[in-house]
């Protein structure tokens, strides 16, 4: 766990520090699922799952590390997560992204991800189904 804390707080686009107390807040209780990618032995990124019910597992928080970004890191992370889901028997994915991650979206729609609404922070919710 502390080592995707000190992923997510290397992100300059992440203004909020998240703790591990938080983490463990989100996903208590959940189905859930810590992915680290790694390069040669050092994290390049990583992504956190959780299911929101029996059908629907949730990319909650996923990023890469600056000099690791364009080499199809975050492709691989989607894919982990993907798979893990059908793994587990969920036959759909979401996540939230903002306007400000442009290469997140544009991965997602690459991966086939479908805008189905905007929640009340104005962030856009993005699903696939399996």
């Amino acid at each position: 766990m502390f080592e995707i804390c000190n992923l997510i707080n290397s992100l300059p686009e992440f203004s909020h520090k998240t703790t591990e107390q938080e983490i463990l807040e989100r996903i208590e209780g959940k189905d859930h699922d810590l992915f680290i990618i790694q390069d040669n032995g050092k994290p390049a990124g990583f992504l956190i799952a959780y299911n929101l019910d029996e059908k629907v597992y949730y990319n909650w928080i996923m990023g890469v590390l600056q000099e690791f970004r364009r080499k199809g890191f975050g492709k691989k992370l989607i894919g982990q997560f993907e798979s893990t889901a059908r793994e587990k028997g969920y036959t759909t994915m979401q996540v939230k992204t903002m306007e400000k991650f442009k290469a997140m979206r544009h991965l997602l729609s690459k991966m086939k991800y479908e805008i189905i609404d905007h929640d009340d922070e104005g962030k856009t919710i993005l699903r696939k189904n399996l």
